[in-house]
């Protein structure tokens, strides 16, 4: 299994204040974060609305699997995620994803306000809704 839950190292769900679902992933040496990519810092947080050509998100109940463009999985596993988030992502049909130098919760403020995180949007949908 690529990813994992819980506090020490597991992504976990947010929304955006427009509602727009979130993942936030704790760096990981199994995550390569490239940006031929398509990751970007936070100050192209506008540009990275869009969905990156090649990237998808598939969320099963609580286990999402992300594919780079080449075809490889770059997270699959279970993710925290309420009724309130998956139905978000079915909606907007896309997810975010924050990443960085950061490995729990705690550490995730200081990461950002060194300006160290990274962003991709991905296309996204829940399994059966293809």
């Amino acid at each position: 299994m690529i990813g994992s839950t819980g506090l020490h190292g597991g992504p976990w769900p947010e929304l955006m204040p427009d509602g727009r679902p979130v993942l936030v992933v704790p760096a990981c040496p199994h995550r390569q974060v490239l940006a031929a990519d398509g990751w970007t810092g936070l100050d192209a947080l506008g540009r990275s609305a869009d969905p990156h050509p090649g990237w998808s998100a598939v969320l099963d109940d609580h286990r999402l699997t992300l594919h780079r463009p080449d075809g490889t999985r770059w997270f699959d596993g279970p993710v925290p995620a309420d009724r309130h988030w998956r139905r978000r992502l079915r909606d907007h049909r896309t997810l975010l994803l924050i990443t960085g130098p950061f490995t729990t919760p705690f550490d995730f403020r200081p990461a950002a306000q060194a300006g160290h995180l990274l962003l991709l949007t991905t296309p996204a949908h829940l399994h059966g809704d293809l």
